[in-house]
C-alpha cells in the first residue's frame, strides 16, 4: 500500500437535467473512449469526507475563498481492497490531487479519528504526513458518506477525462464507507453532475459540445450538497 498518487489538471462543472444528459452520453459514446472501470456500465464511487469541528473546509466553500481543500477517503464498486484517501485542493479552477493507497483495515480506524494509522505510511507516501498534520491539527473527523453512480471518458490529448455522475447520494449518519446497508439520502436526484479534468486546454470538439448544449459551467461541490442536514440546522 505504498503507491503515490498525483494529479494537477483543470477542472471544469456542470450540473445538467438528466434528459440532457442522456443525449450527451450517447454523444461521448460516440466521441471518446471509457475508462476500463465502466467497460460494463457505470461504477459506484463511495467517499467518506472529513472536516474540522467549526467545518471550516465546508465553510471555505461556502464563501467562495479561492485557495481551499478537502480531505477525503474513497473506495470503488464497494471493494475494501482499494482504498484511497486523498486530499484535494483547489485554486480558481486548478485542482491539485495527493493521494495514497490504505489498507480496508487502517481506513476502517481513520473513519473512527484514529489517525495514528497514518503513521504506517510516514517510510513511502509524503502525503500520508501531509494528512495526519491536517487532520491531527484541525481535529478532523467524519463529516458525511457521498455516493454517487460515474461514467468515465478519456481522451489522451491533454490529459482529458469526462465523467459522468448520477444518482448522487449522502448520509449524514452512517460513516461506515464499508457497510453494505446504508440508507442515503437522494442530493439530486433529476440531475446529474458533468466534469472534465485537463491539462493545457479543453479540447475543441469537447467545448462545441457543450456549446451545442447549451451548458453553463457552475461550481458544484457534492461534499457541501450532501450535507443537507447540517446546512438546514446551522444556515
Amino acid at each position: 500500500m505504498d503507491k503515490e498518487l498525483y494529479s494537477y489538471r483543470k477542472e471544469i462543472k456542470y450540473v445538467i437535467p438528466l434528459g440532457k444528459a442522456l443525449l450527451i452520453r450517447e454523444e461521448l459514446d460516440r466521441l471518446l473512449e471509457k475508462d476500463g472501470y465502466c467497460a460494463g456500465g457505470a461504477y459506484l464511487v463511495s467517499s467518506l469526507y472529513f472536516d474540522s469541528p467549526n467545518n471550516i473546509d465546508f465553510a471555505q466553500k461556502l464563501s467562495g475563498v479561492m485557495d481551499r481543500k478537502k480531505v477525503r477517503l474513497r473506495i470503488y464498486n464497494g471493494n475494501a481492497s482499494l482504498c484511497k484517501l486523498e486530499i484535494k485542493q483547489k485554486t480558481d479552477d486548478r485542482q491539485k490531487k495527493q493521494g495514497f493507497l490504505i489498507s480496508q483495515p487502517d481506513a476502517a480506524a481513520l473513519s473512527r479519528g484514529e489517525y495514528r494509522v497514518l503513521k504506517n505510511y510516514f517510510d513511502t507516501s509524503a502525503t500520508s504526513l501531509k494528512a495526519y498534520g491536517i487532520m491531527v491539527q484541525g481535529q478532523y473527523r467524519p463529516a458525511v458518506q457521498v455516493a454517487y453512480d460515474r461514467l468515465a471518458y478519456r481522451y489522451p490529448m491533454y490529459d482529458t477525462r469526462v465523467t459522468l455522475d448520477m444518482n448522487v447520494r449522502s448520509t449524514e449518519s452512517n460513516m461506515d464507507l464499508f457497510s453494505s446497508a446504508v440508507h442515503y439520502t437522494p442530493v439530486m436526484p433529476e440531475s446529474v453532475v458533468l466534469e472534465v479534468k485537463y491539462s493545457g486546454k479543453l479540447v475543441g470538439f469537447l467545448s462545441a459540445l457543450f456549446a451545442r448544449f447549451h451548458l453553463t459551467q457552475g461550481t458544484y461541490s457534492k461534499y457541501c450538497a450532501g450535507r443537507f442536514v447540517y446546512y438546514d440546522f446551522n444556515y
